[in-house]
């Protein structure tokens, strides 16, 4: 990158910048896949027929594809500029229609840092700006095709033009915890994971069921399209199937369902180390900066002051080893980043629970000791009776569809003819049904059993969720809104649901249901008066 340095740091150049001109190539080739890939399907069929023309065709239109994809990416390239003026960040784009986008500084909430495969392999990476409004903003906050050392210089001085544009209140609070620039650009605190540490965290957020059940459909759609192209008899396979007794298929089907949640459990491990490798998290006067990912590099900047609230997530399985993941809210628009909620930052993926103060202490002051200052209220005996009835309200009208959907394929003949396929598939879902009852009985005992609530003077708890608790901690100044509704057979109960708001989008683990009314009175009149004592 040119430009001076000052004091040992790279400084950004003046006036318009583009992209590094590789990320022409990474954009091309980023296209050039997908549509490749669709071709190819499209000429599946001749391949399996042993076309050989077929594979000249696909290397043809590869090359064109490749060719129009760089082309349109140079055009894309040569339009798109940023710079960084007085009043924030610049950002110009557009081939006809030019725009033109500025973001304060004062308004930047996270900065995020990522690099998808394609980039890594080009040393690339790409600066995503959330300002709480990316959903208007859309791609334009995104700086792309920059070199990692290009983007932390700019990152740094972004933030460094963010303090200085600071109302008065909040350099002076900033000054306070630094009082010179240099502690600002130097890390206080710094947080990873040992290799044990990365192995366990990986292994106990294991969701076997769901890649299990994406497996499943892979493989169904895979005999389906094998069946269209004449390379699979699915009829004859029925055939087969339904020639065979019932106890013979009984290990088959058990192997199957093992088998396919083995692999679903390897899969879910390897897709969480890659996740968590490279963990690192680094706290500064006025930022927190994570790191994490393999194949695709995840590094996310928050500004401590915009933490709406605090979660602490646990599973089953870290319930049972007292392990805990710990996330920070922040103001964002809905949607998905990097496989978590845009709103959410990975603060820690994998700590104990009796470590999470002192972790809170150097990386969020503002949130340790609460738990422990906390007095907490607990759920009633009603509350465990409702929770129960509404994890079995929706049973006999599963179990009256069942039914009737075996007297419908049994009245239409169609039990008779696919007696191979629908009989199994009707038992599966009654003994499914079943295995569902029990399981929302014992998340429901479970979450009325672990369910807290109280506050310190200044922050309030809520711990919900059964087989995932999720406790959080949210300062009283955060909170936008705070309501309790009570519903005729709650009134009759002396229960209420307690609902509360902050400026994040995600609004997970803030409502409690069947709370003493009293109680949730109470917490209502400690919002009200909006003035925090000292704690």
């Amino acid at each position: 990158m040119s430009g001076g340095e000052k004091d040992g740091m790279p400084r950004i150049p003046s006036g318009e910048h583009r992209a590094n001109p590789l990320s022409v190539l990474v954009e091309a080739l980023k296209m050039t896949w997908g549509l490749v890939v669709l071709v190819a399907l499209g000429l599946a069929g001749d391949f399996f027929a042993g076309d050989a023309g077929a594979l000249r065709t696909l290397a043809l239109a590869a090359a064109a594809i490749f060719a129009a994809c760089l082309l349109l990416g140079f055009v894309i390239w040569r339009a798109r500029t940023r710079e960084l003026a007085d009043e924030g960040l610049v950002v110009r784009w557009g081939l006809l229609n030019r725009r033109r986008l500025t973001v304060p500084y004062e308004h930047i909430h996270t900065v995020s840092m990522n690099s998808t495969l394609f980039e890594r392999v080009f040393g690339l990476v790409t600066l995503d700006l959330d300002t709480g409004a990316a959903a208007t903003e859309g791609d334009a906050s995104k700086i792309s095709g920059m070199r990692e050392g290009e983007a932390e210089v700019l990152r740094a001085e972004l933030f460094r033009r963010k303090r200085a544009a600071a109302p008065a209140d909040e350099k002076n609070l900033e000054a306070s915890d630094s009082p010179d620039a240099p502690e600002a650009e130097r890390p206080l605190a710094v947080f990873s994971l040992t290799n044990r540490q990365l192995a366990l965290a990986a292994a106990s957020h294991i969701s076997a069921g769901g890649q299990a059940f994406a497996l499943v459909v892979l493989l169904g759609n895979g005999l389906a399209q094998l069946g269209e192209w004449g390379l699979f008899d699915l009829e004859g396979a029925g055939a087969g199937i339904a020639a065979t007794e019932v106890p013979a298929l009984l290990p088959l089907l058990a192997g199957f369902v093992i088998s396919v949640l083995v692999f679903g459990a390897v899969v879910s491990f390897a897709v969480n180390l890659m996740r968590y490798a490279g963990y690192r998290v680094e706290r500064y006067a006025d930022r927190v900066v994570v790191e994490h990912g393999l194949l695709s590099r995840v590094s996310r900047t928050v500004v401590a002051g915009r933490v709406q609230y605090v979660a602490v997530r646990q599973g089953i399985i870290r319930q049972l080893i007292g392990y805990a993941e710990v996330t920070a809210q922040v103001v964002s628009a809905p949607g998905e980043k990097d496989g978590e909620s845009s709103g959410s930052v990975l603060l820690h993926p994998f700590i104990r629970m009796d470590e999470l103060d002192a972790f809170l202490a150097e990386v969020l002051p503002a949130y340790a000791g609460v738990l422990g200052a906390a007095q907490l209220g607990r759920l009633g005996p009603v509350a465990r009776r409702r929770a129960v009835v509404r994890a079995v309200i929706w049973w006999p009208f599963a179990t009256a569809i069942f039914f009737g959907a075996h007297w419908l394929f049994g009245f239409s003949g169609l039990l008779e003819r696919a007696a191979w396929l629908l009989r199994p598939v009707l038992v599966a879902a009654a003994v499914l049904s079943v295995v569902l009852l029990v399981g929302f009985v014992a998340d429901a005992l479970r979450a009325w059993g672990a369910a807290r609530y109280g506050h310190t003077a200044r922050e309030l708890v809520l711990v919900t969720g059964g087989l995932t608790r999720l406790t959080v901690i949210v300062p009283r100044a955060r909170l936008q809104r705070m309501s309790v509704s009570v519903s005729p057979f709650q009134r009759r109960a002396g229960v209420a649901t307690l609902s509360v708001r902050t400026a994040a989008s995600d609004a997970a683990g803030l409502e409690l249901r069947d709370v003493p009314a009293a109680d949730a009175e109470a917490l209502l009149a400690w919002f009200r008066p909006r003035l925090s004592p000292a704690r």
